[in-house]
This record gives C-alpha cells, sequence and structure tokens, in this order.
C-alpha cells in the first residue's frame, strides 16, 4: 500500500525537495529485498549518518546548558539523550511507524519489534534532513522534538557504565577503554550485538546487547565489576 508521505512531512514541520531521499530514510532492508525493482536502496548508511549527527547535536546542547558539567557528566546527559527508548518515543509521537516502508513479515511483528526498527529509523530520517537542510536547520529541528528530554537532564540521576568505566581506567591507567563488535546475529529486527572491552590489548569483559550501545554499556558495567573486584576504583 502506498504512503501519503507528504502528510507525515507536515507531522516532521519539513518539506522534503529530494522526496526520494525521504522514502530510502523510511525504507527498511526487508523492504528494499522484496521491493528491488522500486527502490534499490534501504537505510542502513543514512542510519550511520544520523547516529552520528544525533551525537553531535546532542552534545553541542547539553555543552552549552551546562557550562561547568565535566566531560563525565555531559557523556552521561548526552548518553540519555541518544538511547533507543529516547528514539523510540520520539518516534511515536511523529507517528513514524505508520510511513516506514517494511516487508510482509515485518508488517506482521510484534509491537516492541517494530518500536526496534522504529527507534532505528528515527536516526536515518536525521541523516536524510542532515543532508537535506544541513547540520544547524537539523539541530534547530531536533531540539523541537527533543525538548520534553532536555528539560527533563537537570532532575535525572545516570548510571552510564561507560563513562564510569572511562573515568576509573583514565585514573588508575592513564588510558581509556575501547569497544570492538565481534559479532552481530538475529534477524534484523531484533539483532543482538556481541561485544568487548579493552584496555590496550588486554580484554577486560565481553557483552551481548540489542544494540551495539546496549552491548558496550553492558560490558562496561562487567568489567567496572571485575576491576572494583580486584580492588581498582574501589575508592568509589
Amino acid at each position: 500500500m502506498e504512503k501519503d508521505l507528504s502528510e507525515f512531512e507536515k507531522l516532521l514541520g519539513i518539506s522534503f525537495k529530494n522526496k526520494e531521499l525521504l522514502k530510502i530514510a523510511l525504507t527498511h532492508r526487508s523492504y528494499r529485498i522484496s521491493h528491488k525493482e522500486e527502490i534499490g536502496e534501504d537505510n542502513e548508511r543514512l542510519e550511520f549518518l544520523g547516529d552520528a549527527v544525533l551525537n553531535l547535536c546532542t552534545s553541542w546542547w547539553v555543552f552549552s546548558k551546562y557550562p561547568s558539567g565535566s566531560e563525565g557528566e555531559l557523556s552521561k546527559k548526552r548518553a540519555y539523550l541518544v538511547c533507543k527508548e529516547t528514539l523510540i518515543k520520539i518516534a511515536e509521537k511523529l507517528k513514524l511507524l505508520d510511513y516506514i516502508f517494511l516487508g510482509k513479515r515485518e508488517e506482521k511483528l510484534d509491537l516492541k519489534s517494530k518500536h526496534n526498527i522504529a527507534g532505528r529509523t528515527m536516526e536515518a530520517l536525521i541523516g536524510a534532513i542532515f543532508l537535506e537542510r544541513g547540520l544547524e536547520e537539523t539541530c534547530e529541528r531536533l531540539k523541537v522534538w527533543f525538548k520534553p528530554y532536555l528539560n527533563q537532564l537537570s532532575r535525572k540521576t545516570f548510571k552510564d557504565y561507560k563513562t564510569q568505566l572511562q573515568e576509573l581506567l583514565q585514573r588508575e591507567y592513564g588510558m581509556g577503554p575501547s569497544y570492538r563488535v565481534l559479532s552481530v546475529s538475529g534477524p534484523s529486527h531484533q539483532p543482538c550485538f556481541e561485544v568487548e572491552v579493552l584496555i590496550g590489548d588486554k580484554i577486560l569483559a565481553k557483552a551481548k546487547g540489542d544494540s551495539k550501545k546496549s552491548a558496550e554499556n553492558l560490558a562496561a558495567k562487567k568489567a567496572l565489576k571485575i576491576l572494583k573486584s580486584h580492588g581498582k576504583g574501589s575508592k568509589d
């Protein structure tokens, strides 16, 4: 069934000159595979770009909003803004699920799986808006969508294990951790990422999650527990 993307543009408050770019941003891989004659590209490349743009915009906001905030504090606030749960809530407000192009099997998925797809599609949409309108206008548009969550930042208590691990390793060893994706498995609507966290060449811990970010956070949590059991950072 054809979707009326002009209605979606009204919800976005943005009219795309490049209508094909908008359609690609809303095209899940499953739809592209089953409609090769109609569209030759899905939104995965735009998702990669949108993730980077979102991180830059949110970094800009928290840097400006909290002039006395430390690097660790700002990282925690940014992590809250860009997390999957926040993206899903914004996608719901934009009725994004009504406009995503999915394959027939994916159309029948449960709502939780569809919400995961919508969260990743939000990143692709951000990438498309960046290409269409540039960085400054993209950040201004995102700020409207993220305003409720920006307003909550000062009242939030954050558990960002990646930041905690970064601070501990910098203090104890003078260097930060690195993360490496070991594997990605499962269907596209419910992927499983396996990640390891290292300091130099030494593997500290491994973990699995339903996104790269969540797997990294869980790996950092495990690494913190191991290090603290060995007396590192126990004063915290």
